[in-house]
């Protein structure tokens, strides 16, 4: 069994704005796992949290947003070499969905311009990295990974469908504790 914390610093989701103007993104993505592992293979659960804001002309967008995902992680070399002072490279897959909440601080911004953005901040998608951790001791580690992350969203707002649909790069920071 693995328990972990994850900071990833994102170029993950470039959010869209209105008439092709990009707003800024997250500054990063705190989050917490746990997994089973069986052999060299992990099945792990994911729950990350984000928040950012946005502004547009004189309107303050607020989102905050909460992302599950499954992920199954594949370690290189032979499980049983995790040992204290040990380095063990992975490679990982992980499918997401999002859930935000989108407020406007002013009442400039239309009730249809925040459901966009809320649409658009309920994305799902999967991301595929490679990474490595070195184990402190056999049952704590510290690692990295990056990888590519697919996103994609759709917005009915303005009476027409949205699709956007993006490939970004990110890299992740893991803390983790293994049961053993």
């Amino acid at each position: 069994m693995v328990f972990g914390i994850r900071y990833t610093n994102t170029q993950e989701q470039v959010l869209k704005g209105l008439n092709g103007v990009v707003d800024p993104v997250a500054k990063g993505r705190f989050g917490l796992f746990a997994g089973q592992e069986s052999g060299n293979s992990t099945f792990l659960v994911g729950f990350n949290y984000d928040r950012f804001k946005m502004q547009r002309g004189d309107s303050l967008l607020y989102s905050r947003r909460l992302t599950v995902d499954i992920g199954y992680r594949y370690q290189l070399l032979s499980a049983d070499q995790a040992k204290a002072m040990s380095f063990m490279p992975f490679l990982a897959l992980h499918l997401f969905k999002s859930y935000s909440k989108v407020e406007a601080d002013s009442s400039i911004m239309r009730p249809v311009d925040a459901k966009y953005f809320r649409d658009i901040s309920n994305d799902d998608g999967g991301w595929i990295s490679i990474g490595a951790e070195y184990f402190f001791a056999p049952v704590f580690s510290l690692g990295a990974e990056g990888g590519i992350r697919y996103t994609r969203a759709n917005s009915k707002a303005y009476g027409y469908d949205i699709h956007i649909r993006e490939y970004n790069s990110f890299v992740a920071i893991l803390m983790s504790f293994w049961l053993k």
